[in-house]
């Protein structure tokens, strides 16, 4: 069976070709269009190679999916969530020139030029479907900051036993940055709210973060979603203090482990 959607996206309508046949999907493909396979148990074992969205059965093709496989293959960002004054969505490669180059830590020099931002998004949201996002202020459209969900890095499992962790189905860890200008003003406690709902309902993960000790300002935003902290590593007298708006996982010293739990 073959299915045509037609999909409005910012005021532009588009088409999506859905079926469960895979001369038609594969031509659709090589014309350059957008498409959405269905496994279909009755033809048995076949190849769906190349297809970059599949779903088990006709059930699972949702409104919202059609809306990201066209997006994706459009090219456009992806909306995670809207609340009272923030627009959180994926980044685009013109994000590069608002984003202020004082505010660019070790972690975050993917987001320094349109190249390595691009290869960002294309490797990062379209493979896991989520990441870092932009904070844009929906009043102004001003690029205030920057926040999402990463896969724990080795520092983590190296550094932390985890083993205060219970067993979830999958861990990310949450990250958040304000730039400067926009501080204080409870940006960060309005994203990281949405984005763990996001997590919750969209990923089906539990959320994890490693913060300084010392970063009191990070710290009162991951206690406002109910996280606690669940390990920590002491400073020694050789640590100095951590500086930023974020979270951070750099010394193996001074940090402290905080998780939904």
């Amino acid at each position: 069976m073959t299915k045509e959607r037609r999909i409005r996206i910012d005021g532009t309508d588009h088409r999506l070709l859905i079926s469960d046949e895979p001369q038609a999907l594969l031509a659709a493909k090589a014309a350059g269009r957008a498409v959405l396979g269905v496994e279909n148990a009755v033809q048995g074992d076949w190849s769906l190679r190349g297809i970059p969205y599949v779903v088990p059965g006709w059930e699972y093709d949702t409104e919202e999916l059609e809306e990201l496989i066209l997006r994706r293959h459009l090219g456009l960002p992806w909306m995670i969530d809207l609340t009272e004054r923030l627009m959180i969505r994926e980044f685009v490669k013109g994000d590069v020139k608002q984003i202020p180059k004082e505010e660019y830590a070790g972690e975050e020099a993917v987001f320094r030029s349109e190249e390595t931002m691009e290869q960002y998004i294309r490797s990062q949201y379209a493979f896991y479907e989520y990441g870092t996002w932009a904070l844009v202020r929906r009043e102004t459209n001003e690029l205030v900051g920057m926040a999402g969900v990463s896969s724990p890095g080795a520092e983590i499992f190296e550094q932390y036993a985890l083993r205060n962790l219970p067993e979830k189905s999958q861990w990310l860890e949450l990250g958040y940055h304000i730039f400067e200008p926009y501080r204080k003003l409870g940006y960060a406690r309005e994203a990281v709210t949405a984005i763990a709902e996001y997590a919750h309902e969209v990923l089906s993960a539990e959320l994890l973060a490693v913060i300084h000790e010392k970063n009191q300002a990070s710290r009162a935003v991951a206690e406002c979603l109910g996280m606690r902290v669940v390990e920590e590593r002491k400073l020694s007298h050789r640590d100095v203090t951590a500086q930023g708006n974020g979270t951070d996982r750099k010394w193996p010293q001074g940090y402290l482990l905080y998780a939904e739990c």
